[in-house]
C-alpha cells in the first residue's frame, strides 16, 4: 500500500467519532471481506489501496462504508467479483476496455497502468473504461501516473445528481476528474481532485447522518429551491461548480467518460447501491511521459519553483498545493482512522454475514470522543 503524508497542513475530520481503528486493521478486515465475497487477492490489494487511499486523505466517504454495498451485489450479480477489462479496440496510444461491470479501482488503475505502458512508446496514452462502477477517489488513480513519473489525468462519470442550468432534474453526475503532477522526491505530488458540483454528495450525506445542515448554495430540493437539509438535497439536486460553467463541464465528462467509451450516459448511469440495476458508468484516463517533454529532473527543478512560488505568493494566509493538506491527514494520528458508530455497525453486521472476524477498534477509542470523516 503506498500512503502519501504530509508532516503539516493537515485536514481535519468532520463529524462524530466513535471508534478508531489501525490501518493494518482495516487491510485485514478488507482482504478478508472481499476474499467472502470471491475476490481474487490482485483484485482486493487494489481495492484495498483505493480504501486506505480514501481514509489517509481525508476521503473516508469513499472507504470502509462501501465494502457492505460490494458484497451484496456481487451476491445479486450487479457487479462481478472478477474485473476481467476485455479489449473493445486498441492502437498504438489508445485502448478501449470492458470492466463486464467489475471494480471499478480494479479497471481504473489497471487502465492507467495501461496508459502509462503506451505512454513510455507513445508519450502519451489515453484508455477509456466501459461497464464500470465507482472507483473510489479520482485522485488514487491519477496518483498511479504520477507514481510512474507521469502526468496523469482521469475522468468518470456518475448517476444523475446535478440538473442543467435552468432545469431542476437530474440529469448529470458530479463527475470527478483529477490532475496528478508529480513534485520532487521531497515534497507529495499535485493532486487536483474534484467533482462538478458545488460541493461532493458524500458531504451532504455526512450532515444527514450527523443531524446537520448543508449551506446555502450547495443543492436544491426536488420543486428547484435552494435548500440547508440533506435529506430534501439528496431527494433533489446538486447545484454545479460555477454554474453555467460546472454544468457544461459536467456534460464534457459525461461525453467523455460515458458516451464515448459506450457506458451510461445522459442519465442512465446509475448510483453505486442502486437495488437492482449495474451502476454502467465510464472511465476515461490518460498518461504523459513528461521525459518525452523534458529531462525527469530538468521538470523536478522547475516543479519545485513553481511549488515555492505558489507557497511565497500567501500574503493574505498560508497557500495550499491540491491534495496537500489531504496528504497530511494522518499526520498525528498514529496511523489510526477514525469510523463512526453507523459504519462500525455495518461492518459488524458484515462480518456475521459472511463469518469473519469483526473490524477491532484501537483499545483507548471512546465513544464520542475526536471527530470522524466517515
Amino acid at each position: 500500500m503506498n500512503i502519501i503524508r504530509m508532516p503539516s497542513a493537515t485536514l481535519r475530520p468532520r463529524g462524530r467519532c466513535m471508534a478508531e481503528i489501525t490501518v493494518a486493521e482495516a487491510a485485514r478486515f478488507t482482504h478478508a471481506a472481499l476474499a467472502g465475497c470471491g475476490v481474487g487477492p490482485d483484485d482486493a490489494e487494489i481495492v484495498l489501496d483505493s480504501i486506505i487511499f480514501a481514509h489517509t486523505h481525508g476521503k473516508g466517504t469513499h472507504g470502509l462504508g462501501r465494502l457492505p454495498i460490494y458484497v451484496r451485489k456481487i451476491r445479486e450479480n450487479l457487479m462481478t467479483a472478477q474485473t476481467p477489462l476485455t479489449e473493445i479496440s486498441t492502437a498504438p496510444a489508445i485502448a478501449l476496455l470492458d470492466a463486464a461491470h467489475g471494480f471499478g479501482q480494479v479497471a481504473a488503475i489497471r487502465g492507467m497502468r495501461r496508459a502509462a505502458q503506451m505512454a513510455k512508446n507513445t508519450g502519451i496514452g489515453l484508455v477509456g473504461i466501459r461497464h464500470s462502477n465507482n472507483f473510489g477517489t479520482a485522485a488514487f488513480v491519477a496518483n498511479e501516473a504520477v507514481k510512474q513519473n507521469m502526468v496523469g489525468i482521469v475522468f468518470s462519470n456518475a448517476a444523475p445528481a446535478i440538473a442543467p442550468t435552468g432545469g431542476k432534474r437530474p440529469l448529470f453526475g458530479t463527475n470527478p476528474l483529477a490532475f496528478g503532477f508529480p513534485a520532487s522526491s521531497d515534497q507529495p505530488p499535485i493532486l487536483l481532485d474534484m467533482a462538478t458540483s458545488a460541493a461532493a454528495r458524500g458531504k451532504i450525506r455526512l450532515a444527514g447522518q450527523n443531524g446537520e445542515k448543508i449551506p446555502f448554495g450547495w443543492a436544491l430540493d426536488a420543486a428547484g429551491n435552494p435548500t440547508e437539509d440533506p435529506e430534501a438535497a439528496l431527494e433533489g439536486s446538486m447545484v454545479p461548480m460555477a454554474g453555467p460553467k460546472g454544468y457544461g463541464l459536467s456534460l464534457a465528462i459525461d461525453i467523455m467518460a460515458g458516451l464515448l467509451t459506450g457506458s451510461g450516459f445522459a442519465g442512465t448511469a446509475k448510483p453505486l447501491n442502486h437495488p437492482d440495476q449495474h451502476s454502467d458508468c465510464g472511465h476515461l484516463m490518460f498518461a504523459i511521459d513528461i521525459a518525452k517533454f523534458m529531462p525527469v529532473d530538468e521538470y523536478q527543478s522547475q516543479i519545485s519553483h513553481l511549488i515555492a512560488a505558489t507557497k511565497a505568493s500567501g500574503d493574505l494566509g498560508a497557500v495550499y498545493l491540491p491534495g496537500e493538506r489531504a496528504a497530511g491527514f494522518m499526520h498525528g494520528r498514529s496511523d489510526r482512522i477514525p469510523l463512526s458508530v453507523a459504519i462500525m455497525a455495518k461492518l459488524d453486521a458484515l462480518a456475521k454475514n459472511l463469518d469473519i472476524a469483526p473490524v477491532s477498534p484501537c483499545d483507548n477509542s471512546t465513544a464520542n470522543s475526536g471527530k470522524m470523516h466517515l
